[in-house]
């Protein structure tokens, strides 16, 4: 009986285990069909990438930091910068020939205002050396006949003849023209600024003037608004202690006392050992890494070799005499020294 059993099973299991197989080749045989594995992608083929042609020159790239203007500084051409070939580069040579021809020929016929302006207009378009020093000296040659001479020229709109009223005083006539007594009195043969008299002419020179330094040529450039006129060597602060940006020009000392700013001797006035020399001009920082800084200077040195090197403790120096001349052009709480 249970034979009969497993016989019966036996029969009823072997057609299921045929219909599953069955089953498995077809579902097999139509995934083949269908293809419904994940399909391939595509293979592309690329364009080739077009090369790249430009007229700049192949110069290598600048140190860290060499050319980022700080805030406030626009960065101008300057003497040891490769020569531009930039759109329009060549179109501002010309015009820097032109105007050096335009220049020379006013010259010739003895118009020197008329060149100083097509002098300072090439200066500005930025040209390389040796141009570059060419209008530079033309422009302190021009500046020295025209601006810091008793010599009036009538076209010269920096220029102004002034009859001194009653009541004026020179630092009164100073102040209206953004200039200082002291460079009003030199260039009019005034030894005394408090000796003046009503009804006296005299030259006046329309301000203000401002500096340019440039660390890289250790100069200092000045202007009398936007006209070249005059150029400084100095001396700046080690490892790059000269903050960079704009500064106004704050309160102006005659030999001044030195206070170190890390601690040390007080030296007096007049010392032989005072680092100061015998000019001071306190700067307070505008922009730049030079903004809220109020402990920087411009001043004179007892070091003259030190002059085109970076080993101040961050001040700006000059030689003795060209500092005293820099005090009588730039103006407090007017003029402005951008250090770049």
């Amino acid at each position: 009986m249970a034979i009969r059993r497993r016989r019966r099973r036996a029969r009823r299991f072997i057609p299921s285990l045929l219909a599953s197989g069955l089953f498995l080749v077809g579902a097999w045989w139509a995934y083949d069909w269908i293809d419904l594995r994940p399909a391939q992608e595509p293979s592309l083929t690329l364009a080739p990438i077009p090369v790249l042609t430009t007229d700049r020159p192949d110069v290598p790239e600048p140190g860290p930091k060499a050319d980022v203007p700080e805030k406030g500084d626009t960065l101008t051409a300057r003497a040891d910068d490769p020569p531009s070939t930039a759109p329009g580069a060549q179109e501002a040579a010309e015009r820097i020939r032109a105007l050096l021809e335009t220049a020379k020929a006013a010259l010739a016929r003895g118009e020197m205002v008329p060149a100083r302006q097509y002098f300072s207009e090439a200066l500005q378009l930025g040209p390389d050396d040796p141009e570059r020093t060419l209008l530079r000296a033309e422009l302190t040659r021009l500046g020295n006949e025209t601006i810091f001479s008793a010599r009036i020229y009538e076209d010269d709109p920096f220029i102004e003849r002034y009859i001194i009223q009653p009541g004026d005083t020179m630092g009164k006539i100073a102040k209206a023209n953004h200039v200082t007594p002291e460079l009003l009195a030199e260039i009019n043969g005034i030894r005394n600024v408090n000796l003046i008299r009503a009804g006296q002419t005299i030259k006046v020179i329309k301000g203000p003037f401002r500096a340019v330094v440039d660390s890289r040529t250790y100069t200092l450039g000045v202007y009398l608004q936007n006209t070249f006129v005059k150029q400084f060597k100095v001396g700046l602060g080690a490892d790059q202690s000269t903050p960079t940006g704009e500064w106004r020009v704050g309160t102006k000392l005659v030999n001044p006392t030195y206070y170190p700013p890390r601690s040390g001797q007080v030296i007096a006035a007049d010392d032989p050992a005072n680092p100061l020399g015998e000019r001071w001009i306190a700067l307070h920082g505008v922009s730049g890494e030079a903004a809220g800084q109020l402990r920087y200077g411009i001043h004179g040195t007892v070091e003259p070799d030190s002059i085109g090197k970076s080993v101040s403790l961050g001040c700006i120096r000059l030689y003795n005499e060209d500092v005293e001349a820099l005090y009588n052009y730039l103006v407090e709480k007017e003029s402005t020294v951008i250090v770049r």
